[in-house]
């Protein structure tokens, strides 16, 4: 992040700026892209803004029929921006909101930002992932998306417009997205330097604890 934060700040404002709505999903069967496609897109399509579709990159392995599906049906609407960039700073620049699920995008977009967040809730099966093993235990990134997010519903799906429109960044969720930084971001600027001191240190006490045993 201190890499992106820097990078970011580079990119110069556009001068004519469209409102930017940016879809970043996951991948997979409960990343909103598989799981709702047009339902959510047909509306945002309709609202006249700007709309930048950023599919996770496994989505181009793994869900390659479902893109190409997707762009086809919107290959004549300009307002839909596909983004395949490797780097994702330049859509998080543009956007004035994001629109996404459990992607870890979202804490790029809240942390460099500083921008309103929607989120489709996404019933994702743990099992597969090491977070299972912590069994009943709310995953941080779900329990504090819902405090500066604000969650979409599908049955929202069709007055997205109006949705978005009225969703008021307040100070509560300003404060909410403040709070996150400062607990996941920490030594801004330093963090770099902080791993590269650790590993040395670390490697440096094995060394000795070595040296104390052959002594």
């Amino acid at each position: 992040l201190d890499v992106y934060q820097k990078n970011i700040a580079n990119i110069p404002m556009e001068k004519k700026h469209p409102f930017t709505v940016l879809v970043s999903p996951s991948w997979g069967d409960v990343g909103i892209l598989k799981r709702y496609g047009e339902k959510l897109l047909d509306p945002l399509s309709k609202t006249g803004w700007r709309i930048i579709v950023r599919p996770h990159p496994q989505s181009k392995k793994s869900e390659a029929q479902m893109l190409e599906s997707l762009e086809n049906r919107y290959k004549d609407n300009a307002n839909i921006v596909w983004d395949y960039e490797r780097q994702n700073i330049f859509s998080l620049k543009k956007a004035d909101i994001m629109i996404s699920d459990f992607s870890g995008i979202i804490f790029d977009y809240t942390f460099l930002c500083d921008k309103p967040v929607m989120y489709v809730k996404a019933d994702m099966d743990l099992r597969p992932y090491d977070a299972y093993d912590l069994g009943d235990k709310e995953l941080w990134q779900y329990s504090v998306l819902r405090t500066f997010g604000k969650e979409l519903k599908e049955e929202q799906f069709n007055e997205i417009k109006s949705v978005i429109q009225s969703l008021s960044d307040s100070k509560a969720l300003a404060d909410a997205r403040s709070n996150a930084k400062k607990e996941a971001w920490c030594f801004q600027g330093e963090s770099g330097a902080k791993i590269a001191d650790y590993m040395i240190q670390t490697v440096e006490a094995q060394n000795q604890l070595k040296e104390e045993k052959s002594a």
